[in-house]
């Protein structure tokens, strides 16, 4: 069975410039990213 997460960063993570380390933990874990999109509201 394949499992989707959803996973959401806040503003301030993006701020803080952790965007790429957070990526690096879930590859790491083994887990792929399939998409990425970066929307502004």
């Amino acid at each position: 069975m394949l499992e989707q997460t959803l996973v959401l960063i806040k503003p301030d993570g993006i701020e803080r410039g952790l965007v790429g380390e957070i990526i690096k933990r879930f590859e790491q874990r083994g887990l792929k990213i399939v998409g990425m999109k970066m929307v502004q509201a």
